[in-house]
């Protein structure tokens, strides 16, 4: 499992990167990108790799649904869903099958 939070930090960041555009977040100074890092994978009971991850909250936080308030948290602009969908682009590169993803 080590090998994979390894493997994970190594690519995310540009990974992260690649996907910000509009209406999701903007790439301006590479501070967010650059916060995002797999803390650790464990193994459902059902067997399936679980990776938890975590950004820089303070500023961010502020854009998720259900923590923040408008305009800034819009449905659009969510950094976990961003997240998700990176790690699950790498877990693709890597041929992970299905894979859970929580942020810590």
């Amino acid at each position: 499992m080590l090998k994979l939070v390894v493997q994970f930090n190594s690519r995310l960041p540009q990974t992260v990167r690649k996907n910000m555009g509009s209406p999701s977040l903007n790439n301006r100074t590479g501070r967010f990108a650059n916060s995002a890092q797999v803390s650790n994978v464990i193994m459902t009971p059902q067997g399936f790799p679980s990776v938890g991850y975590t950004y820089q909250k303070e500023p961010y936080q502020v854009f998720e649904d259900g923590v923040g308030l408008e305009p800034w948290a819009n449905g659009q602009r969510d950094p976990r869903d961003l997240i998700n969908r990176s790690i699950r682009e790498i877990a693709a590169e890597l041929a992970i099958g299905r894979i859970y993803t929580r942020r810590v």
